[in-house]
């Protein structure tokens, strides 16, 4: 079996099978267990209007058995050697990932490679009424709710701004036919990545996967990437609940600009963590919320910044005004140095402690490699994100905000005439 090496970044093994199928393994000899992902490049975003949540629902159906195990087998082989397995679907990506001791790598890759390839989608409709139950809780959990909300009116008409579940109408139309067909489509080599991280020999994984995997056929399939047009305005969902639950942002830059770092600073200098502005204004000075935070998403289409709070309905308006208040005064004046440097040293620590989790630098790994295209050694990472300054940070901030009609999106009672945040 040919083996064909890729980069080496941070003593990251990396391999390319022919098929396409990419392997990306980190060695970490003083822990006992690894984490192991394989990455398939396709979630909600890639679907069409009718197919909106086969991603997830496929996502669930891979774990009903396999035309030589039962779920209850198949989760008896990792969880019986004290390990886990579990899945997640995202809007770009779909992941099945299991954690187990290093003496199990082996039982891991043939289990997930048992789900992927020999799949039965047993008890179809069981699980369709499954995912249907968990698409309708959503609209129970008004802080997730409002999450959805939001990005739908941020990216009106376009797969990206859809609900990852999709809708209970569109789910309860797909058939057998519908989700092998996307499964065949998008669960090729070629559009699917492992990673690895943990006490593991690069060689010895490499042979597992190999042996797992080589045989699958290229497909040569290329996703595109269209980017959406942005929505704007008020959405309201009236709910006789006891707080007001809102999403505020703005347009941001996709994954691949390489104004991510700035962005990452000016999220956690506005937003993240109780020396955010954000916090000390409105949560610790004004004492009008309990949650209040920013946030960052890219993806290769597109990308947002936005900001979540949970508020007593009377003070929704105040609330939202300092928000107002808080995203101006970072547009109109640099941060100090002070400010500057606490921030980043948030997003340094974040990052290191991080890397202590072998399931951090196995997604890590993924994620630098789906979003950049190659390995971004952590020293990378630090170093452009400690190159930010407060000029830069300020630009950047009047880029994302001023003279753009922020998204505003409310679950909580009748709020009457609530106006979009323009600066």
């Amino acid at each position: 079996m040919p083996q064909l090496a890729l980069q080496s970044v941070d003593s990251v093994a990396s391999y390319r099978f022919p098929n396409g199928l990419e392997l990306y393994c980190e060695p970490v000899p003083h822990v006992r267990s690894v984490s192991l992902g394989i990455w398939i490049r396709t979630g909600s975003a890639n679907e069409t209007a009718e197919q909106a949540g086969v991603s997830h629902f496929l996502e669930h159906l891979l774990f009903k058995g396999t035309t030589t195990r039962t779920a209850r087998q198949l989760m008896e082989i990792i969880e019986g050697r004290g390990g886990q397995i579990n899945a997640f679907t995202a809007r770009d990506c779909t992941c099945l990932y299991v954690q187990v001791l290093d003496t199990h790598l082996d039982s891991a890759v043939e289990v997930l490679a048992d789900i992927l390839r020999n799949s039965t989608f047993f008890d179809f409709e069981k699980e369709r009424n499954v995912v249907i139950e968990e698409i309708a809780s959503v609209e129970d959990v008004p802080e997730e709710y409002v999450h959805d909300r939001f990005v739908q009116r941020l990216w009106p008409d376009a797969p990206i701004g859809r609900p990852v579940g999709g809708f209970e109408e569109t789910v309860a139309d797909l058939s057998i036919d519908d989700v092998r067909a996307y499964r065949d489509k998008w669960y090729v080599p070629d559009n699917m990545l492992v990673t690895a991280a943990g006490n593991l020999d690069p060689d010895a994984l490499y042979q597992m996967i190999g042996a797992a995997f080589a045989d699958l056929p290229p497909s040569g399939i290329a996703r595109a990437y269209v980017a959406p047009t942005f929505g704007s305005g008020v959405d309201a969902a009236v709910r006789d609940i006891a707080q007001s639950h809102v999403c505020i942002g703005f347009p941001g830059f996709p994954v691949t600009d390489d104004i991510q770092y700035p962005c990452e600073v000016l999220s956690m200098a506005l937003g993240e963590g109780s020396t955010s502005r954000l916090f000390d204004r409105i949560r610790e000075r004004e004492g009008l919320a309990y949650a209040i935070y920013s946030y960052k998403s890219a993806y290769h289409e597109a990308g947002f910044l936005g900001v979540y709070a949970a508020v007593a309905p009377e003070n929704l308006r105040r609330t939202l005004s300092l928000i107002g208040d808080e995203i101006k005064g970072i547009c109109d004046t640099p941060l100090s140095e002070a400010e500057l440097s606490l921030n980043k040293e948030q997003i340094r620590g974040g990052m290191l402690m991080g890397m202590e989790r072998t399931s951090s630098r196995m997604s890590r790994l993924a994620r630098s490699i789906m979003q950049a295209g190659r390995i971004i050694s952590v020293d990378e990472a630090l170093e452009r994100t400690d190159a930010v300054s407060a000029d830069e940070l300020q630009r950047v901030a009047q880029r994302l905000f001023r003279g753009t009609a922020g998204v505003t999106a409310i679950v909580g009672p009748e709020c009457g005439d609530i106006a979009e945040i323009r600066l």
